[in-house]
């Protein structure tokens, strides 16, 4: 018995510790990951534009692009963001389809389907709603639990184990989707303002609000306004009013205005 009260505390630790590992290693945000395998535009932060195929992986994206670029070194085929510099991504932009094309028929169903959900849409928006409120909860209860178990067995003669518990409760915490946003969530499937900040200032543009997460705000049906980006859509032969979904970092970004109608 005392060997079962020595051993399981530290198994529990190690199989915590491997779950949460292997979870983070597959985490991937929700909305980001609804550009995977798109060609989306995005600010390089010195005043210009990549674009090509977005790759969404958990700890970082890939862009394929659309041919080789020729480098001192030889042919690159892509272009590889880490966490960091993700993070310094103001936003992914995704060209919608041409309206006379199959994609572009999709891309209007779907925009509809956001605007007006279908019961069963509904039914499991609220269900996952429901999930990420227990968030918190979720958190404060595996720490606490955790948290017992190293005070009251040999799990707290390891060396720096509080430390070690309190990293696997938040990991595991921040695995469950971000919490559940009323202002947010009051507004999806309508016409939003999004405001971002610019070098030049602030640019504001207006979209359908389709879904958000902890990072990202994801807005269809989106014109842009920012003079420098259609000088470079124009370029690469959009119409200046051409529609656009937007995928802001929220970092950058955020939510200002609703509009009527």
């Amino acid at each position: 018995m005392d060997t079962l009260a020595f051993w399981l505390p530290l198994v529990l630790l190690f199989v915590s510790a491997l779950m949460g590992t292997a979870l983070k290693r597959r985490a991937r945000d929700h909305c980001l990951k609804k550009f995977q395998g798109s060609k989306v535009i995005l600010p390089d932060g010195e005043g210009a534009w990549e674009q090509g195929t977005l790759r969404v992986f958990a700890q970082g994206v890939e862009l394929a692009y659309e041919s080789q670029r020729e480098e001192p070194f030889g042919s690159v085929e892509t272009l590889v963001l880490h966490p960091s510099e993700v993070e310094k991504v103001s936003y992914f932009v995704r060209p919608a389809p041409a309206p006379n094309t199959r994609a572009g028929a999709d891309w209007s169903k779907e925009l509809a389907s956001i605007r007006a959900p279908s019961f069963y849409e509904r039914v499991k928006r609220s269900a996952l709603n429901f999930y990420n409120m227990l968030r918190d909860a979720f958190g404060q209860a595996s720490q606490a639990i955790l948290g017992a178990i190293s005070k009251d067995s040999s799990m707290g003669k390891v060396k720096n184990a509080d430390k070690r518990v309190n990293e696997i409760g938040t990991g595991l915490t921040d695995l469950v989707p971000n919490a559940w946003e009323p202002i947010l969530e009051k507004y999806r499937g309508h016409r939003v303002v999004v405001e971002r900040k610019t070098k030049t200032g602030l640019v504001k543009e207006s979209g359908v609000l389709e879904d958000y997460s902890s990072k990202y705000l994801l807005v269809r049906e989106v014109i842009a306004r920012d003079e420098e980006l259609l000088g470079f859509l124009e370029k690469n032969g959009a119409i200046r009013d051409a529609q656009n979904d937007f995928l802001y970092a929220r970092a950058h970004s955020v939510v200002r205005h609703t509009v009527a109608g």
